[in-house]
């Protein structure tokens, strides 16, 4: 709950983490109660932010004004906040405010530069981020709906002034402020082990890759598809990375993917006991994988792809077969066999890397892949 301080602290914390990996965040909540202010404190720590009242604005102040030429052509240039963003040096956020009492035209037309970066003929710099503000629909002046692709944009986050938090700020004049880390050394690695697990939980949940909630409130909210799992991948690797609490890893991950299909892929994550991806390629001897389910197998060689990937050479790339040949060996064959064919692709296989003793155990099933004479 974020009635208190460690729940502001915790949402402070993720939205800073949705900034720094350029994730756009939407904070719900009561008017005035000091969304738009906390966002723009981010000056304080060299962000260059623009505030956009989105109910005052027209859907060509994000499409692009219209310019008709000399020639008789047409160009849709850039409006002055977009000019500023692209021209400032430093990072940015550009913030929508009061996202749902601007018309549903509008809300299409802002989708394009919160997507794409793409504001008429500008494309915005990579070191600009996004985000929004929004009031509960039952406190909403003149609101409309969040149409489900437009919500599923956003990691959703709810916004509470706690009390303690208010008193104290108001007497002492110091309110809490916006802080944006940078990605750490470890955030690849992180990425690499967070990216393995999503593939693993829904591998294990195939029904919940995408799943479009059946009412108009809840499609306007957090639910599942690959580009909120995607997010999911990106904002829990950051935070792990950054050693933050599972208060902020649960708010991100329900924010990007919804309460209930959040609340599953925790549980199902921390039940996960498996060895470090690093580790199985340093010392990739017999072992490690007796006495684990075939499921956990190939989430673990998944992190070894995901590992290795990140960095490459050949004597990662033998060592991962050589992990991959010890899993089929102490479980079976079948969790092995996803890795073994990605690691065999021409892209994957960096030259000199050798094939490790005990391939013969993929025959069967590299063959029926072509991978792999008969």
């Amino acid at each position: 709950m974020m009635g208190d301080r460690t729940g502001y602290r915790d949402v402070l914390a993720a939205v800073g983490v949705c900034v720094a990996t350029r994730i756009p965040f939407l904070l719900w909540g009561d008017p005035g109660a000091g969304k738009t202010a906390v966002v723009e404190s981010a000056v304080n720590s060299g962000w260059h932010v623009e505030t956009l009242i989105c109910s005052h604005y027209e859907p060509s102040d994000f499409a692009g004004l219209p310019v008709v030429s000399s020639a008789g052509t047409v160009t849709l240039a850039p409006p002055g906040w977009a000019m500023r963003v692209a021209e400032n040096l430093g990072p940015s956020i550009v913030f929508f405010d009061e996202w749902t009492t601007a018309a549903p035209a509008v809300q299409a037309a802002a989708l394009r530069p919160l997507t794409h970066g793409e504001v008429g003929m500008l494309r915005l710099p990579a070191r600009v981020s996004f985000g929004a503000a929004a009031n509960p629909a039952d406190v909403a002046a003149a609101g409309w709906e969040l149409a489900a692709p437009t919500a599923n944009r956003f990691v959703h986050i709810d916004w509470e002034m706690p009390l303690e938090i208010f008193t104290e700020s108001i007497v002492t004049g110091h309110w809490p402020k916006l802080n944006i880390p940078d990605l750490p050394l470890r955030f690849d690695a992180e990425m690499a082990s967070t990216r393995a697990q999503v593939a693993g939980f829904l591998r294990a949940r195939g029904g919940q890759l995408s799943a479009l909630p059946k009412d108009a409130a809840s499609r306007g909210r957090a639910f599942p598809t690959p580009r909120t799992w995607d997010y999911t991948a990106r904002v829990v690797a950051l935070a792990r990375a950054l050693a933050q609490g599972r208060g902020v890893q649960r708010l991100l991950v329900n924010g990007a993917i919804g309460a209930s299909t959040g609340h599953e892929f925790l549980a199902w994550v921390s039940a996960l006991d498996l060895p470090d991806p690093e580790e199985l390629l340093a010392d990739p001897l017999p072992g490690h994988f007796k006495g684990l389910r075939p499921d956990r197998v190939h989430i673990a060689l998944q992190s070894v792809l995901a590992a290795l990937v990140g960095r490459l050479s050949a004597d990662r790339w033998t060592a991962a077969m050589v992990v991959c040949v010890v899993a089929a060996t102490e479980v079976g064959v079948d969790p092995a066999v996803p890795v073994v064919r990605a690691l065999l692709r021409g892209e994957m296989r960096p030259p000199g890397a050798e094939l490790p003793a005990g391939m013969s155990v993929f025959a069967a099933p590299l063959a029926l892949a072509g991978l792999l004479a008969k």
